[in-house]
């Protein structure tokens, strides 16, 4: 049996998305479970949609990923002249004419042509009429110089039958919704058809996983396939992805905003990439195993099988972003604990520059290590610490914001009794203070969620995060009494605190 052989064959006409990354994925799992080999194809003959830089960026891409490529990469726009050369080979068959021929319509035309058809509620087709000239005809127009491109004949009753290695037996005949489409560009170029067989031929792909909204062209693709004489790859077509709901997966969609599906947004926000390709493979199966949250690539190589692929759409829930991201990081911080911590400690002094070695609590081995070990602190990433408002007061001291709802003086007296206790920084104090505060008369009685909401601001600045029993424990007594004192000293003041004042 020869080697498997597959492809990604990405256009470099944007940034990479949750989609094409999947597509890269399954054809990489695919390629090492099977021990075959992984290509990279760029697809740049649309001159005019290339974008500069692009073909670069998605190879840094998928190299971060680490789908690496085992050949060098097949660049299309360096291949012109095989795709020329092929148009020629199909120029000399005898029976050429039953599969290909000049037009040389002007765009007028054929925008009329499309404006009849639509018209007429009928799908679009070439009708055919360079296909009737004849050879005098056509030697008067390249004589006049009259641009002309290239067009592959559709038979209108021959449908393809195929077996696609997810959806099952496949049959389409694109006679049906369109006419003879153009196969080389007037500028000497391939359209994607013409130039993917050929690739694919050249490259020797023997099996192609690709996205569901290309399978109906795969019947052109077979037919161009038996134009030549070529035998075809074996195709597998992956359903669609879709935000929840069914809603379509764009980066337009207002949902972009708050949750990205360009990869190098998670490549500059410090993402662990097992955890996204963790994330990709939670919306279409393909395992053996109940599931591949906290795997890494090699461990999902290991039970992947394309025959358990699902047909259904796939959705991509964001909410298990998180979850694959928080079993990496976990995972990460018990295989190279100091070099986590070291990173952390990067990203303080890149966000709070001031803060010096040697000086700084919070640059600290010791307090570093403390944040990462609280269990509770549910951070998908390293950077979560930093752009997100719930743990600023672990690097500067909090804000006291208080609402007009508020009870100024129930905050004033338990910060004064909290302040009364020795060691007030610890576990065992806290739980004293609460039942202390439990045995009050009725008048003065006061609820653990009064206690907490109150420590809360008090030492946080905010009223959500981890169990306020362990940060209590986290910061220990002289931070959270001097925090105390801070919050009290403004309340007696009758003034809130108005800026952040960075620790020293």
């Amino acid at each position: 049996m020869s080697v498997i052989r597959v492809r990604f064959a990405p256009s470099p006409t944007g940034q990479l998305h949750f989609g094409g990354l999947r597509t890269a994925l399954y054809n990489y799992l695919f390629a090492r479970s099977t021990n075959g080999k992984f290509l990279l194809r760029i697809e740049d003959t649309d001159r005019e949609r290339t974008v500069p830089g692009c073909k670069e960026h998605l190879q840094q891409l998928l190299e971060w990923t680490g789908l690496k490529p085992d050949e060098k990469p097949c660049i299309q726009s360096e291949r012109v002249h095989l795709y020329q050369q092929c148009l020629n080979d199909l120029f000399q068959k005898k029976n050429s004419n039953e599969y290909i021929y000049p037009c040389y319509c002007p765009i007028e035309r054929l925008k009329l042509l499309r404006h009849e058809a639509k018209r007429q509620n009928q799908p679009y087709r070439y009708d055919q009429k360079c296909r009737q000239l004849t050879t005098k005809q056509k030697d008067e127009y390249k004589r006049q110089g009259v641009p002309s491109v290239v067009r592959f004949i559709l038979p209108p009753d021959e449908s393809q039958v195929y077996d696609d290695l997810i959806f099952g037996q496949h049959e389409h005949n694109p006679y049906h919704t369109e006419g003879d489409f153009i196969i080389m560009k007037a500028d000497g170029y391939p359209t994607y058809h013409f130039a993917n067989v050929i690739d694919d031929h050249l490259m020797a792909i023997t099996h192609v996983f690709r996205g569901h909204e290309w399978q109906t062209s795969t019947s052109k693709h077979l037919l161009l396939y038996k134009a030549f004489d070529w035998q075809p790859p074996k195709y597998g077509h992956l359903p669609l992805i879709e935000r929840e709901k069914g809603r379509k997966l764009s980066k337009r969609a207002e949902e972009n905003y708050q949750n990205p599906i360009e990869i190098e947004y998670y490549r500059k926000n410090d993402f662990i990439p097992d955890g996204l390709l963790n994330f990709i493979t939670l919306t279409g199966g393909g395992f053996r195993t109940d599931t591949t949250i906290g795997k890494t690539l090699e461990e999902m190589i290991e039970t992947f099988d394309h025959t358990l692929l699902t047909r259904h759409a796939a959705i991509l829930d964001f909410k298990k972003l998180d979850v694959c991201q928080r079993a990496h990081l976990k995972r990460r911080y018990k295989q190279d604990r100091i070099g986590v911590i070291e990173k952390l400690r990067q990203k303080v002094m890149k966000y709070y520059p001031d803060k010096k070695r040697g000086t700084s609590l919070q640059l600290e081995t010791s307090y570093l290590e403390r944040i990462l070990d609280l269990d509770e602190f549910r951070i998908a990433t390293l950077e979560n610490l930093f752009n997100n408002d719930l743990y600023e007061y672990l690097w500067t001291e909090p804000v006291l914001n208080i609402s007009k709802d508020d009870d100024i003086e129930q905050l004033r007296f338990i910060i004064e009794s909290s302040l009364k206790y020795k060691n007030i920084g610890t576990y065992e104090t806290a739980k004293q203070i609460i039942n202390d505060y439990k045995n009050l008369n009725s008048k003065d009685k006061l609820t653990n969620k009064e206690i907490f909401k109150v420590w809360r601001l008090t030492i946080c600045g905010c009223i959500k995060g981890p169990p306020i029993l362990d940060i209590v424990n986290f910061f220990g007594t002289d931070i959270v009494q001097k925090r105390c004192e801070r919050a009290l000293d403004a309340l007696n003041k009758n003034e809130k605190l108005c800026e952040s004042v960075t620790q020293q």
